[in-house]
């Protein structure tokens, strides 16, 4: 297994790193084991998210505090320097996503119980002292590779995390808040004065991994070409044209935007055991027109919500309809915690998405006059 112990490198670059690295991965490479840790604060939402719904933008912005956007699901995590992120990148097989999480998790696990924490995992991927939660991980096929990403929590700042995300009011937000403080924990909350120092850690999950694979561990530096896609994908993941466009459907749900006459916007939410589900539907003449899947969840492939939204294209906007189309195209894609009627329920939930901007000015388009 070979380490790249980065350290402290920029907000971009701890997140693009592990997307370069896969993205050079060949078929009977040897396992790589990332280990980093950002500069500074920053934002990070799901590759299945509308960000728009999920980020105060315009308090990020203020406040200097970068918003990206990763190729891997799950929700928006606030990160900073008091966590050490470690991505597992590996070629690809064909193990099913619950196995693998069962497999693989037990060495993050052994980690935290070896440094004095009572951690066990929790299905599907969390990580968990009791009744609280010490670090979510997630997983994504990227070309060639399977990637697995976690963090060591050996700190968290709670009320930024609530400050950048949207929420409607701020009693909810401090409703969050108390949340984050009863059902989340850290190394610092756990070990107190015996926390180990940073690298004391980083050795411990090292040894961990190296363990549970059954490989010994090589220290290693980033290849030329894993630089070279590194770079590009700190301009990707950080650029607001990708953040704040989840396919090509995003600006359905911002102000302003004109639908025509007979076009009706709707939306919806579900709580699925594996994430939040949300549904934007575009609805035409009592159909499907177009549709947008989001959420918070975990998806293989990655690509596999836009199918599933145009496999439901010319459905009539009844679950009589609509459902038996959705059980067919779920068949294809791994969610794990999420299924098809899950889907189907956020649909059921879905509301007119009333565009007040739009009647403010008559109507007009945005841009025109």
């Amino acid at each position: 297994m070979r380490h790249l112990n980065l350290g402290t490198v920029s907000r971009p670059m701890s997140q693009a790193v592990y997307h370069g690295v896969a993205a050079c991965v060949a078929p009977g490479d040897e396992p790589t084991l990332i280990t980093v840790s950002p500069d500074g604060p920053y934002v990070c939402v799901g590759y299945h998210q509308v960000a728009a719904r999920e980020i105060d933008r315009a308090y990020c912005e203020a406040h200097g505090i970068l918003v990206g956007r990763r190729r891997v699901g799950g929700g928006a995590v606030f990160l900073d320097h008091g966590q050490v992120f470690w991505h597992l990148v590996m070629p690809r097989g064909s193990e099913p996503i619950q196995s693998m999480y069962d497999r693989l998790l037990e060495a993050p696990v052994a980690a935290y119980q070896a440094m004095g924490i009572a951690a066990q995992h929790r299905p599907v991927n969390d990580i968990v002292v009791g009744a609280q939660k010490i670090g979510g991980t997630g997983a994504v096929t990227l070309g060639h590779a399977l990637v697995v990403v976690g963090s060591l929590m050996l700190d968290f700042d709670a009320a930024t995390m609530t400050r950048v995300l949207r929420v409607p009011s701020e009693k909810f937000r401090d409703k969050m808040l108390t949340s984050l403080e009863q059902y989340m924990t850290t190394m610092r909350a756990q070990l107190g004065d015996r926390m180990p120092p940073r690298e004391v850690a980083v050795g411990t999950l090292v040894e961990a991994f190296a363990r549970q694979l059954g490989q010994p561990v090589q220290g290693g530096v980033l290849s030329a070409a894993e630089w070279a896609a590194t770079r590009r994908y700190e301009g990707q993941l950080f650029d607001p044209a990708f953040v704040y466009a989840y396919g090509s459907s995003e600006g359905w749900v911002q102000p302003g935007v004109k639908i025509k006459e007979g076009v009706r916007l709707y939306e919806g939410v579900h709580k699925a055991p594996g994430g939040l589900v949300r549904v934007v539907v575009r609805e035409r003449d009592g159909r499907v027109d177009d549709m947008l899947l989001a959420g918070d969840f975990f998806v293989d492939p990655p690509e596999a919500l836009i199918e599933v939204g145009a496999a439901l294209a010319g459905c009539a906007l009844l679950p009589e309809a609509y459902q038996p189309a959705l059980d067919r195209a779920w068949a294809a894609v791994n969610v794990p915690g999420v299924t098809a009627l899950d889907v189907g329920r956020a649909m059921a939930n879905a509301t007119r998405v009333e565009d007040e901007a739009q009647e403010a000015v008559g109507g007009a388009a945005p841009g025109s006059g």
